[in-house]
């Protein structure tokens, strides 16, 4: 008995930290980071700088960048996700320069981000708000991003926290600074950089550039044979770009 009562009481001691979720579940905001996904040594950084219930973002999040995870290119790429509310300290508060409904949902993004750090959980809640933003208006802004975290097994009750207790501005606030910090200055959204390169108007072909970025061998299946063959929402977007989007205009 000498012998188990050690052990027993080591077990004990062990079990309260033997449930703590190893996802980001901390909202404690007085020392917040903006942690970046862990990098892959090799990969490709793609980076995008985007607004929620901005037209042009919500086509290339669900129709093009949705083909990291569609194919074997998501093997080669180290990808962030950055909302861009343009957030800034007046009056001592943090307070937007976009519309509330903007403002919003890029804090909750900010959030989501944030409790589910890797890229591939807070995508698919990305994905799923900005193709929702396509189909027209949902009611109330609880309601822009609830369906989706219902749908997809997301806690509401974290991200609610995390928006209430103003952690969420915090977040976007930072990454408006990250985002204002960028060389060359972006002038619009969506916003790529490849490798630390601006796509500028060519963002569309994100996925030529990461490809030849690329220096293994063999590259994935996802990379073209030919320039050509890569698809493009660009016209969508040069027809239908909301001009929320446009950086000089906010």
């Amino acid at each position: 008995m000498g012998y188990f009562q050690p052990l027993i009481f080591f077990v004990l001691a062990a079990c309260p930290f033997m449930f703590i979720s190893p996802s980001h579940s901390s909202l404690d905001h007085e020392n917040v980071k903006n942690l970046p996904p862990a990098k892959h040594v090799g990969n490709v950084n793609l980076s995008l700088y985007y607004e929620t219930l901005c037209p042009g973002c919500a086509y290339f999040i669900t129709r093009d960048l949705v083909k990291v995870f569609q194919t074997d290119l998501y093997t080669i790429v180290n990808l962030r996700l950055i909302p861009w509310g343009n957030a800034k300290i007046v009056g001592g508060k943090i307070r937007c320069q976009h519309g509330d409904d903007e403002c919003y949902l890029n804090a909750v993004h900010s959030c989501v981000i944030h409790l589910w750090p890797d890229v591939k959980t807070h995508f698919r809640f990305i994905h799923c708000t900005e193709e929702q933003s396509l189909e027209g208006p949902v009611g109330s802004k609880e309601a822009m991003w609830k369906n989706c975290s219902d749908k997809l097994g997301f806690r509401g009750d974290m991200i609610n926290k995390c928006y209430s207790t103003g952690l969420g501005m915090k977040l976007l606030h930072r990454y408006g600074n990250e985002t204002a910090r960028l060389i060359p200055p972006h002038k619009y959204v969506p916003w790529v950089v490849v490798n630390h390169t601006p796509l500028r108007e060519d963002f569309e072909k994100f996925v030529k550039y990461v490809c030849d970025y690329y220096q293994g061998d063999p590259k994935p299946e996802a990379c073209p044979k030919k320039s050509s063959s890569v698809s493009s929402t660009n016209t969508k977007i040069a027809t239908e770009i909301h001009p929320g989007c446009y950086a000089e205009q906010t």
